[in-house]
């Protein structure tokens, strides 16, 4: 009988022990994956007004006809494709289309450039992502919309920075 006892009690003893155990290991993997979660969460807050600093730093450059900030946008290796056989690849061929064929940097042109921010969509995943904008110039002298236009953008964190891998646009219609 007392060796049951014992049994029992080693039983008892050895169950509790394997429960402190497992407490101990689900405690740990929960407040590290809290902890993990907040570090994600504020990544990811981070990398969302990144981006959209893109799109900001993209229409104030037109407004002010800055190409050097415009150029800072782009990643070495970038190509923009705006319309059938319109691609540029690389930056001293963005930054030609920029300067030569974009209406919005010719000299006679004086049009701020505005988007609606509801139809600004930003995506992430690790060290990539997407962004997506309708850019609308209003002729200063008018106060007409003088074009309306769509970007969608492949992004990619760069050495720290995130930067335009890809653009691609084109005309839009606007709509209210």
């Amino acid at each position: 009988m007392r060796r049951h006892v014992r049994g029992g009690a080693l039983r008892v003893l050895t169950g509790a022990a394997l429960g402190v155990l497992v407490f101990s290991v689900v405690f740990a993997a929960c407040s590290g994956s809290r902890d993990d979660s907040a570090d994600a969460q504020a990544r990811r807050a981070q990398d969302m007004w990144e981006i959209d600093q893109i799109e900001k730093d993209f229409h104030g450059s037109m407004t002010t006809k800055d190409i050097d900030l415009m150029m800072s946008l782009f990643a070495p290796n970038a190509t923009m494709t705006v319309g059938p056989g319109v691609t540029a690849s690389g930056l001293d061929e963005i930054r030609t289309f920029w300067l030569e064929k974009a209406a919005p940097f010719a000299p006679e042109n004086q049009w701020v450039s505005d988007h609606p921010a509801y139809k600004l969509e930003i995506t992430i995943n690790g060290d990539r992502g997407t962004l997506h904008f309708e850019c609308h110039y209003i002729d200063v002298k008018t106060s007409k919309v003088a074009s309306a236009t769509t970007a969608d953008f492949d992004v990619a964190r760069i050495d720290g920075k995130w930067l335009i891998t890809n653009m691609v646009g084109g005309t839009t219609v606007l709509e209210v």
